[in-house]
């Protein structure tokens, strides 16, 4: 499978970057320009509304999305329908759109906070970047779904991930963090 929109990434038990050291990535787009995508299971401490105070008591738990541009909030949604320029990346997740019609949507209480999964930062590889990752296997590949973008819980998220593309990779998914614990 060639990475592509839509599909997650999934770190190898020896990718020892901190970054992304057993990591989930979902990838929002991939072309000839290079490839952006957010980290699933890195929750933040801080939620939506401590950081946009007009969204007050709107308690959307933020996650980091990845190294680049930690001063930028994206997010994942299941509202695109509603929100015009958002993308749908694959069926029931939707990337961006008009944020202030997102902010109006929360405040009119037409969404709640399962609907989001907001970002700051993202992930992103330059063209041909993500492809030499992947070949010198520090990635695998699987299908995504809004299942697992909006999965109510990232504890063990990369485990299960691992788990459920089966074969040698529920092998892996038992390897310790650390090797000297083994």
């Amino acid at each position: 499978m060639p990475p592509s929109a839509g599909i997650l990434l999934v770190s190898a038990p020896a990718l020892m970057d901190a970054h992304f050291k057993r990591s989930v990535v979902f990838l929002a787009q991939h072309d000839e320009g290079g490839t952006l995508g957010y980290v699933l299971n890195r929750p933040l401490s801080a939620t939506l509304s401590e950081i946009l105070p007009d969204l007050y008591g709107f308690d959307a738990p933020l996650y980091w999305g990845g190294p680049c541009q930690n001063d930028t909030l994206h997010c994942l949604h299941t509202v695109g329908t509603h929100i015009p320029g958002a993308a749908e990346i694959v069926e029931g997740v939707y990337w961006g759109g008009d944020f202030d019609t997102i902010r109006d949507l929360i405040i009119a209480g037409g969404a709640a906070a399962e609907d989001f999964r907001f970002f700051v930062g993202y992930a992103g590889w330059s063209e041909g970047q993500l492809e030499n990752e992947i070949k010198e296997q520090s990635w695998f590949l699987t299908d995504s779904s809004s299942e697992a973008v909006f999965t109510p819980s990232v504890k063990n998220f990369w485990t299960r991930t691992l788990k459920t593309m089966g074969g040698e990779f529920i092998a892996m998914a038992s390897l310790p963090e650390h090797p000297s614990v083994n």
